[in-house]
């Protein structure tokens, strides 16, 4: 009895089939037909994917403006090939974005409005986007926004509590006001 203990290719998709033989060498066999046995599995991807959505602050001002840092991360053990992040502003926000891959992750470097991106996350990849966005300077109440994390189909996540993030922040409205008065002579 051999027991084979076998890591799978975080990569690996579609089915992983496996054929041990036997053979008699010298000996002649009778019945040749079950000296082999094939072990065919289905892979399913299994990937714990994360996203943190901070701003750094927790008050903003109308007519200000706010910096998202918004990390999409995948803790394994499968790849998450076509993943898809997505952050829809508020209608108060205008927001142009950058986004930058590590260990592997891709996805679109640059855009404006609304993120929704298709993006590749290898086991222990991230990408980042930065978002920089303009407040409405008729915002009030509070700015809550949230970005999302999906994995693509075949891809199972464990842990899908971890895939959303919401930052909220209380608007602040703040006004340089100024008054001048003459009456044009001295």
């Amino acid at each position: 009895t051999y027991t084979a203990v076998c890591s799978i290719s975080p990569s690996a998709s579609g089915t992983l089939s496996n054929t041990a033989t036997v053979s008699g060498g010298a000996v002649t066999d009778f019945d040749a037909g079950n000296n082999s046995a094939t072990d065919t599995d289905g892979l399913g991807g299994n990937a714990d994917l994360a996203i943190t959505k901070p701003d750094g602050v927790t008050t903003a001002t109308a007519g200000g403006s706010v910096t998202y840092t918004i990390t999409a991360s995948n803790a394994g053990p499968s790849s998450a090939t076509g993943a898809t992040v997505a952050d829809t502003f508020p209608a108060s926000l205008t927001c142009n974005w950058t986004c930058v891959g590590a260990g592997g992750g891709t996805c679109t470097a640059s855009g404006s409005g609304n993120i929704s991106d298709t993006v590749n996350l290898p086991a222990g990849g991230s990408v980042t986007y930065t978002a920089s966005c303009t407040v409405s300077a008729s915002a009030n109440g509070t700015l809550s926004n949230t970005a999302t994390v999906a994995a693509p189909a075949g891809v199972t996540d464990p842990v899908p509590g971890n895939n959303s993030a919401t930052d909220s922040d209380t608007l602040t409205p703040q006004a340089d006001l100024a008054i001048t008065k003459t009456d044009g002579v001295t």
